[in-house]
């Protein structure tokens, strides 16, 4: 987050991990309204996570709980992987109290 643009915001390059467009939208407009301002790109899929930590560098990764074909845990490895100490964040309507406490486990920095 160190990137200052025109708007004296501080830039967050933020990557969504989300299957619903509609979803990676709420995300992004509750980031807009943040401090900051916000540079995003939704993937949902591993082919897709890979090519975007690759290619660019992200401040933070906020990863949908339920992905079809995907999961929060595999992408968590992924970022792992490659030994990036970016926070990773699950999203999730209904992550119960023990799912949650099993995703800081396996090295998720937090869940909304």
């Amino acid at each position: 987050m160190s990137a200052e643009i025109t708007t004296g915001k501080k830039l967050l390059r933020a990557l969504l991990i989300e299957d619903s467009p509609l979803d990676a939208e709420l995300l992004w407009r509750f980031l807009q309204k943040s401090h900051f301002e916000v540079q995003h790109q939704r993937i949902d899929d591993a082919i897709q996570l890979s090519h975007a930590l690759e290619t660019g560098v992200w401040d933070i990764v906020l990863c949908d709980f339920n992905l079809p074909g995907f999961s929060w845990l595999e992408a968590l490895k992924m970022i792992k992987e490659k030994n990036l100490e970016t926070p990773f964040i699950i999203v999730s309507g209904h992550i119960g109290e023990e799912v949650a406490v099993e995703a800081m486990r396996q090295g998720a920095h937090d869940y909304v």
